[in-house]
């Protein structure tokens, strides 16, 4: 229930700031370059060598055009599933998103349904579960390509895990 409306809240505070992006409104909260430079650099590690080992090994899960359940890189969420056995402490979250193509509530949806897709089958390759702290959609929110154009929509499509500390 937790999980639910933290996804609604999410997504009502952000809607508008989606909206503004898919218009091309100079005012919007959304600075596709920024993110790009942001995602470009190494993760700031806070907490230490279990955090700086889980981003050398996690990999960015992509996938295709409209789709949800079958990803572009499959060896990219064996070798995380691998590690996360190996360190079962570790706690992380999911991250989907999706790109700028489309209507912006859709794409909401469905990088929310990217999450929730890696989450299942994660579990179903034995990651407990209690190990997920939230999987969630940021639509077309936080690109890791600015531009408009089939390559950057390709890089945006994507599932990220994202390191928890206890």
């Amino acid at each position: 229930m937790n999980r639910l409306i933290l996804h609604i809240a999410t997504s009502v505070l952000f809607a508008g700031t989606a909206l503004l992006a898919q218009t091309g409104s100079e005012s919007s909260l959304t600075d596709a370059p920024f993110w790009a430079d942001h995602w470009s650099r190494p993760p700031v590690i806070l907490f230490g060598q279990e955090e700086e080992d889980f981003y050398k090994n996690m990999q960015v899960i992509l996938f295709p055009y409209n789709d949800h359940d079958d990803p572009s890189n499959p060896a990219a969420l064996d070798s995380s599933v691998q590690w996360l056995k190996d360190h079962p402490k570790v706690r992380f979250y999911i991250d989907g998103y999706a790109s700028s193509r489309g209507d912006w509530l859709y794409n909401l949806n469905l990088s929310q349904r990217r999450a929730d897709w890696v989450k299942r089958t994660l579990v179903s390759r034995g990651i407990a579960e209690n190990r997920i702290t939230v999987e969630a959609g940021w639509g077309e929110l936080y690109p890791v390509c600015p531009e408009a154009n089939d390559e950057c929509w390709n890089k945006n499509r994507l599932v990220r895990l994202v390191y928890s500390p206890e």
